[in-house]
């Protein structure tokens, strides 16, 4: 969050008041120290969210769903490859283009297919444990995946221009979760016009098999941030432009998702 024109760690409690935490970063809070209060207390309307871990090591964007991998591939005339079926993969996004709740992001130079996804987001904490599950909104530009995707690497510029990550960290044990599955509804809405309504599960691989993957043969840092993958049903590339339109300048985009709030961007 930030308060006093400055950056500071806070936790949200249920009368809506945010109290100051010592940790310097979340990357601090995420590796275990500073967890305790040690500022004031201010009222959650009067402070600015910023992303969760505005400064990830890595972000991980994984590809668990199966209904989101086969329109995928039907967009580009082909079928899920077996190799899908046997391992979790993902592909590396920016942290250098992370943005928060409320912050706007830009359509890129020449991009007509501007497409939102919902995800779920993972934080990594100590001991490679899942700190808190967020939202991510992980954009894309249609135009540029498509073509760039034929040469059998990527996405790269498709995607790496922004991911929206918020409005909070959310810690397992405020959630539906099992310790495998989240169990939660989710929904999109764009200019406050609902798109679709979409569900966490079932995703194809758990989220200790996302962790496992990620960390096989390396290891993860406090901050790393795992996507889940786009919910099936929950990006435009599924459901099709709206009335004729993909997403354009002018347009508001809100992902929400019970119990890890609503994530909102204005694309400029």
């Amino acid at each position: 969050m930030a308060a006093s024109g400055a950056a500071r760690v806070g936790e949200l409690k249920p009368d809506h008041t945010v109290v100051e935490l010592s940790a310097p970063t979340m990357i601090d809070w995420l590796a275990g120290d500073g967890q305790a209060p040690s500022g004031p207390t201010y009222r959650l309307a009067d402070v600015s969210l910023l992303a969760p871990v505005p400064q990830p090591p890595s972000v991980r964007d994984f590809y668990a769903y199966e209904g989101h991998v086969a329109a995928g591939f039907r967009a580009r005339g082909a079928t899920i490859p077996p190799a899908w079926y046997e391992m979790p993969v993902f592909y590396f996004s920016n942290p250098g283009a992370i943005y928060g709740p409320g912050a706007p992001i830009t359509r890129p130079e020449g991009v007509e297919r501007l497409d939102f996804e919902l995800e779920i987001a993972a934080v990594i904490g100590a001991d490679d444990r899942i700190a808190g599950f967020t939202l991510m909104n992980d954009w894309s530009a249609r135009d540029i995946q498509l073509r760039e995707m034929t040469v059998g690497l990527g996405p790269a510029k498709g995607k790496d221009f922004a991911t929206s990550l918020g409005p909070w960290l959310v810690t397992p044990d405020e959630l539906a979760y099992d310790g495998e599955w989240l169990h939660l509804h989710a929904t999109v809405t764009v200019n406050d016009r609902p798109v679709t309504r979409a569900d966490t599960e079932p995703m194809h691989y758990s989220w200790p098999e996302l962790v496992a993957q990620a960390a096989r043969g390396t290891r993860l840092r406090p901050g790393d941030v795992l996507g889940s993958g786009t919910v099936t049903g929950g990006c435009l590339l599924e459901l099709g432009p709206i009335d004729g339109h993909w997403i354009e300048p002018g347009d508001t985009v809100a992902l929400w998702a019970e119990g890890l709030g609503e994530l909102r961007t204005e694309v400029m």
